[in-house]
């Protein structure tokens, strides 16, 4: 009996030690390791200047951290493979051709807007995985131009309002998009 109350001290021990070990892996994993800057991204003096316009964002994270994040937006990471260059490669790819490069300026306005907020330190970011995944599959259901273009403008209009905060973060719910859209309800974001 004892040997087994040993054993339970030891495994519990090894699980809080081996608990956060196995998240800092985790989180290493996350970014891309990739510090090469495409010409598909908006320019980092942009993102270096949204880094420089937010003190309290400095005080937790680096600029190199933060444009490294930026990277992972655009690019994907091991844990979220699909990026916004893969989003926005996915729309186009759809679009009417008469559409193609105002629907390209509009995501490239768009995944600034996203990237720039999202990139930041989780305890200051206002837009989280949650809403980068449902904006994500909300513009992926959007088919047709005149769909993706409301879409576009939808996603927008609420960034706005979050960033001006108008708008909380717990309204960005799936029913949003679904009823304004007439999209099929995804499940559960």
């Amino acid at each position: 009996m004892e040997n087994q109350t040993s054993f339970s001290r030891i495994s519990r021990k090894a699980r809080s030690v081996g608990a956060p070990l196995f998240f800092i892996l985790l989180a290493s994993c996350i970014t891309t390791g990739n510090p090469t800057w495409l010409d598909e991204i908006p320019p980092q003096s942009l993102f270096v200047r949204a880094y420089q316009a937010d003190p309290r964002n400095q005080q937790l994270q680096s600029q190199q951290e933060y444009l490294d994040w930026i990277l992972g937006f655009y690019q994907g990471t091991l844990l979220y493979p699909t990026g916004w260059l893969d989003i926005e490669s996915a729309l186009l790819g759809r679009a009417a051709p008469d559409s193609v490069d105002s629907l390209d300026s509009r995501l490239e306005q768009l995944g600034f807007a996203i990237g720039s907020e999202w990139a930041k330190e989780n305890d200051v970011r206002l837009i989280d995985n949650r809403m980068l995944a449902l904006w994500g599959s909300t513009l992926q259901l959007a088919y047709g131009s005149g769909a993706q273009q409301q879409a576009i403008e939808l996603i927008g209009s609420d960034i706005d309002k979050i960033l001006s905060g108008t708008l909380a973060k717990e309204d960005i719910v799936e029913s949003r998009y679904a009823d304004s859209l007439g999209l099929e309800v995804f499940g559960g974001f």
